[in-house]
């Protein structure tokens, strides 16, 4: 026979244990999402009934291709320019359609982009969870010579919000395209890269004694950041 006491604390422990399991299942349901499925015939597997596919928010939604090469590309643009979420084109295995987890409550278009006319879908995004922040940049340009330039390239800083892959830079003389750096991956914080010229933007830069230049960085899933800088 348990004395009072302990009987109160086995009590209190159960209920706390309960409590604990309550909250791990809504941490769960917090984090759920249906997987996209393709093939192998030229459809998404809701296609026959056009149900939607239902995601809460903050989360990467899973992509998964039974053999055939498709993707998932959203019909909408984002503040990149690009589509407003996506996958690489695979065939076979699983893909997160990257994007997903900045999206807020609402209903946006999909298709694919091998089958246009014949593969197409709705991602439902719940009001549960919470979106993710999308990646955000600052620039400034730090070359101030005009020769120096020239001969190394354009040195950036580059202050992010968050790690960031497949970034680009992109320098120009007024509306031309001087130089390019593609496949930048910034750390959180602050980093440096320069943007080497082109054979052109060379020739365009040696017949000036001063020049004002811009660079873009381009951010994925995030709005671009510009600066320009005087070089003498």
């Amino acid at each position: 026979m348990f004395k009072r006491g302990t009987t109160g604390r086995r009590l209190g422990l159960a209920i706390a244990l309960v409590a604990l399991g309550a909250m791990v299942y809504v941490g769960i349901a917090l984090a759920a999402s249906d997987t996209i499925v393709a093939g192998p015939s030229e459809a998404y597997d809701h296609q026959p009934g056009n149900a939607p596919y239902n995601t809460d928010q903050g989360v990467v939604v899973q992509f998964q291709d039974s053999g055939d090469s498709h993707n998932v590309t959203a019909r909408q643009a984002g503040p990149d320019g690009k589509a407003l979420f996506r996958t690489p084109t695979i065939s076979g295995g699983t893909a997160g359609v990257d994007g997903t987890q900045y999206l807020s409550a609402g209903d946006y278009a999909f298709f694919c982009t091998v089958h246009p006319t014949t593969m197409s879908g709705t991602l439902h995004v719940t009001g549960i969870g919470t979106a993710q922040t999308r990646p955000s940049a600052q620039v400034s340009v730090r070359s101030k010579k005009l020769a120096k330039a020239r001969k190394k390239g354009i040195l950036v800083a580059i202050t992010s919000s968050a790690k960031v892959d497949g970034a680009s830079l992109v320098a120009k003389l007024g509306k031309t395209t001087i130089g390019k750096l593609d496949g930048i991956s910034l750390a959180s914080g602050q980093s440096f890269a320069t943007v080497k010229l082109t054979k052109a933007g060379k020739s365009k830069l040696s017949k000036k004694s001063k020049a004002s230049v811009s660079v873009t960085a381009d951010i994925p899933f995030g709005s671009p950041a510009t600066a320009k800088s005087k070089l003498t």
